[in-house]
């Protein structure tokens, strides 16, 4: 009786190990898709967490026939909605997106170019700025898809099995996402800048 035991819990820790070391790369990833969904840190926090918990459990459901992350990017999304809905209250998405998610979209219209000097960067920083206020923008249905698409670079096919929608309407969702955010983020930047004097006035 103790030899099972002892066989089952070394059978546990061997598992254990095997997801560990399945997850441990993708943790940055998985975090910053959790800020997307989330209001604040702690709750980022406490849904990775649960996320996590949920996909040990049920990694025998896990197919191989996507990307692990993709398959985990699902199960962050179910438990996102499961908690949500337990609340009672719509959360709004991509209320907190890491540093950088905003630069990396913002080099799919402004070409990518390497910032060399000071008052060049602080151009690029105010347009990182600018493009994030636009995403934010953007109708909850296309931020995601972008998101996935653009930051975290996911295929049409993996993005589909994330949020268990049709390819068809992934690829719909991030042409007409892209389109608004381009054409938010240009007529922004067309707009005059409103400098703010030493008195923090206009």
């Amino acid at each position: 009786m103790s030899g099972a035991r002892d066989t089952d819990n070394e059978r546990a820790r061997e598992s254990r190990a095997r997801f560990e070391a399945q997850v441990q790369p993708l943790l940055p990833r998985l975090h910053r898709l959790c800020l997307t969904l989330c209001r604040d840190k702690q709750e980022a926090e406490d849904l990775l967490q649960d996320a996590l918990v949920r996909a040990y459990l049920h990694q025998g459901d896990y197919q191989q026939r996507g990307s692990f992350f993709g398959w985990l990017c699902g199960i962050v999304r179910n438990q996102f909605i499961e908690t949500r809905r337990s609340v009672a209250r719509r959360r709004s998405l991509l209320d907190s997106v890491l540093e950088g998610a905003s630069s990396v979209l913002g080099s799919l219209f402004t070409g990518g170019a390497e910032v060399r000097d000071p008052e060049a960067q602080v151009c690029s920083s105010q347009e990182a700025e600018l493009m994030l206020r636009c995403l934010h923008a953007l109708p909850e249905k296309f931020r995601l898809v972008v998101l996935l698409c653009d930051v975290e670079e996911l295929g049409y096919d993996e993005v589909s099995a994330a949020l268990g929608i049709p390819v068809g309407t992934v690829k719909s969702r991030h042409f007409r996402g892209r389109a608004q955010l381009g054409a938010a983020f240009k007529e922004q930047l067309a707009q005059p800048a409103h400098p703010v004097s030493a008195g923090g006035r206009p």
